[in-house]
């Protein structure tokens, strides 16, 4: 049995859902106005939550380009998978001046674009230019894009001896040179020492067999969560998801059937609910401000479910399936015209 069939995916689907729980309940105690958890600031729950998506992120396409071991192939599937679900919330965001560009200080703000940031935004370049989130949670997907430019690189390296000792020691230089850069945290220096991690429990899942049981795993993620928010900084994501991307290949999968279904329905729409929950707490919480908090979380609650699982149904996955369709194509004319040429 090959690496990737062998893979924990009830692990992933709950570690996913636990990432998006963590940016959804960040954005719901903003929305209130919650400054302050005890001695934690909600703002940090949610980047707790998005640099798991990193690591996620990471590990799951090692596995994707291990079966389709084709740059080309890998640049239009997640282009088709990424883009088409930013530019429709963008278009949203644009024309009906919805509050959704939040930040800690002020999370139902609307910003009025010019040609650039709306530009630099629908490719998500807006790091590159110093340009405004027009949807606030696009802040981490410039990030997850170059980081594309660089997993191939990883992965026809460690693809021809799986030794993990070079990839701590590149992850000990990446985090040292990033504590140059942590004053502009949205730099892609300061977050590679999170997504190589992702590349480290690749090679762990090919090498290690899991010991610890799997109802452990969700102590886990919550321990290091509250590990992070004990001390919150980009520095201490370094840490954090070194620990994950370690960790996560020692855990047998979850055998609780409940779990199972409900972490994967929540991981299979969670690019969605990461992308429209903004708009959903708008309805919840900015339109029915003054009405009861019940109220409030009950419309947010409905609104995330229709509209992320509309996303997936009518967008995301129809665009899937074309990227898909078009990479094979793709592919396929390249062989051919290699074989052309050899011949």
């Amino acid at each position: 049995m090959d690496q990737v069939s062998m893979q924990p995916k009830v692990n992933l689907d709950v570690m996913r859902s636990f990432a998006i729980g963590l940016v959804v309940l960040d954005h719901v105690l903003l929305a209130q106005k919650v400054a302050v958890v005890g001695r934690w600031e909600p703002a940090w729950i949610g980047v707790a939550g998005v640099y798991m998506f990193f690591v996620h992120t990471c590990l799951v396409l090692m596995w994707s380009l291990e079966r389709k071991p084709h740059t080309l192939d890998f640049y239009i599937r997640r282009g088709f998978r990424i883009y088409p679900l930013v530019l429709v919330a963008l278009l949203f965001a644009v024309v009906l001046r919805a509050p959704v560009g939040g930040s800690p200080n002020d999370f139902f703000v609307a910003i009025h674009p010019d040609l650039q940031t709306i530009l630099s935004n629908g490719t998500l370049t807006q790091n590159l230019f110093d340009r405004d989130n027009i949807l606030g949670v696009l802040w981490s997907l410039p990030l997850e894009v170059d980081m594309y430019l660089l997993l191939p690189v990883l992965f026809f390296f460690v693809r021809r001896n799986f030794t993990l000792w070079p990839l701590l020691l590149f992850w000990a230089l990446a985090a040292g040179l990033s504590f140059r850069m942590l004053e502009d945290g949205n730099q892609f220096a300061t977050v590679i020492p999170c997504f190589l991690p992702g590349v480290m429990a690749y090679v762990l899942f090919r090498r290690v067999r899991p010991r610890a049981p799997g109802w452990l795993f969700p102590g886990f993620l919550l321990l290091l969560t509250v590990l992070f928010m004990m001390w919150p900084s980009v520095g201490a994501s370094w840490p954090l998801c070194l620990a994950l991307g370690i960790g996560l290949p020692f855990f047998h999968p979850i055998n609780f059937g409940l779990v199972a279904r409900v972490s994967h329905e929540i991981a299979k729409y969670s690019y969605g609910i990461y992308l429209s929950h903004p708009f959903a707490l708008v309805f919840g919480f900015y339109v029915l401000a003054g009405r009861s908090l019940w109220m409030q979380l009950g419309v947010t609650i409905v609104a995330i479910a229709v509209l992320s699982v509309a996303a997936y149904h009518l967008l995301e996955k129809p665009m899937i399936n074309l990227g898909a369709k078009l990479a094979a194509k793709a592919e396929k004319r390249y062989e051919q015209k290699h074989l052309d040429a050899y011949l």
